[in-house]
């Protein structure tokens, strides 16, 4: 009986279609090497594999995870295999909601930084934004100086994991709680990076997901779990909109106007620029998330940010028809019209997308592909603005 039932977990588990949770984040911890690195052999797992070594109760206790053998695997193509196991990461439902959320984030994060393959950093950005509005990310990420060292991360780890198995045992001492306290107090405290960020939640992992830890405990960790997960993220989309390759860029600064909303995107423009289109309130405001400055043969950021404008319209703040409004929707414009009419720096991509975003902002005013003839409907509004905004000023 107890055979036949073995052998049906197995057909559903090989029924299920994708990768679990578990078996992703294994896999993806094996093709990135701690030095950023991709690897083309290593101790990759399947489903099979996984089920066999961490989902018999027999075989964990007889076998433990340091002695089991680890066979090597050869990884003809990391991107491919890597941009897969996101995917499945992403897609899994495995395990409690808690465990799940956390490893996504510590895989995710790591790869929207530091994987050498412009896809998977794509992909794993994109990924972030489920997260990003799950854990409604307002703040924008502030780079420590420095963060917390190997050390101090192995001392934090090592205490925590030490307080939470002396609270998983059945009966808690109040010693053992005094432990844990203190440990989660520096844990919390801790200013991590992504890497750091990512070994803590590593050590937070098992305790998430197994029932050795339960009341008052779990919800604590949890809450450091997120507390980790926030910062991850916010380093993630810093780092996407910084990133060496255009491609990337574009995306995370896409994924950055999503989360982050108008201040972001007002930001997200004004960047584009490669001269001072707003007045010194408008660079004093909406400088929080210190984006830095988009090279002319950036395409895609152009093309991204453009795309925003014409789908979402003007920003809230622009809208108004305010002195202060009225200011902000001619710098914004006047960063676009730049776009728009300088044949000799864009490209034809970018300046198409700023047309665009022009028209939708004017509420379908002019609607064309020429340049020049919106270089002749710009000088008509943004004279009309200025005009609007001198009148509110004299009165």
């Amino acid at each position: 009986m107890r055979r036949a039932h073995l052998i049906a977990v197995l057909i559903a588990a090989s029924l299920a279609g994708c990768r679990g949770a578990s078996v992703a984040t294994q896999n993806l911890d094996v093709v990135l090497s701690s030095t950023d690195n991709f690897r083309y052999r290593g101790a990759t797992t399947n489903r099979w594999k996984d089920l066999m070594v961490t989902g018999l109760n027999s075989v964990r206790s007889v076998v433990s995870a340091a002695d089991r053998p680890q066979s090597l695997q050869t990884i003809s193509n990391p991107t491919e295999f890597a941009f897969e196991n996101l995917l499945d990461l992403s897609a899994s439902t495995q395990g409690p909601v808690a465990w799940r959320h956390n490893e996504q984030v510590r895989v995710v994060a790591r790869f929207a930084v530091y994987a050498p393959s412009q896809l998977c950093r794509e992909l794993a950005l994109r990924q972030i934004l489920s997260h990003a509005e799950r854990l409604d990310l307002s703040e924008p990420f502030v780079p420590p100086t420095p963060p917390a060292s190997p050390a101090e991360l192995i001392e934090a780890v090592d205490g925590l994991t030490d307080a939470l198995r002396a609270v998983s045992r059945r009966r808690v001492t109040e010693t053992a709680r005094a432990d844990f306290e203190a440990a989660l107090t520096l844990a919390e405290e801790l200013d991590v990076d992504v890497q750091g960020g990512a070994r803590l939640l590593r050590a937070l992992g098992p305790f998430l997901r197994g029932r050795s830890i339960s009341g008052e405990f779990k919800a604590q960790v949890t809450e450091l779990s997120e507390q980790v997960q926030r910062r991850m993220v916010a380093e993630a989309l810093w780092s996407g909109a910084r990133d060496r390759s255009f491609f990337v860029r574009a995306t995370g600064l896409r994924v950055g106007m999503e989360v982050y909303g108008d201040a972001y995107r007002v930001e997200a423009l004004l960047a584009l620029s490669n001269s001072s289109a707003g007045l010194p309130w408008i660079q004093e405001e909406f400088s929080e998330f210190q984006l830095p400055p988009t090279p002319i043969n950036a395409d895609p950021v152009f093309v991204a940010v453009a795309q925003n404008y014409e789908a979402e319209g003007l920003p809230l703040a622009a809208r108004r028809e305010t002195k202060q409004g009225l200011e902000l929707r001619a710098a914004l414009a006047t960063t676009l019209l730049q776009i728009a009419i300088r044949d000799n720096l864009y490209g034809a991509r970018a300046q198409h997308a700023a047309m665009g975003a022009l028209s939708a902002m004017s509420g379908g005013e002019l609607v064309s592909l020429r340049s020049e003839e919106w270089l002749s409907w710009g000088e008509e509004a943004l004279d009309r603005l200025a005009e609007q905004a001198q009148a509110l000023r004299d009165d």
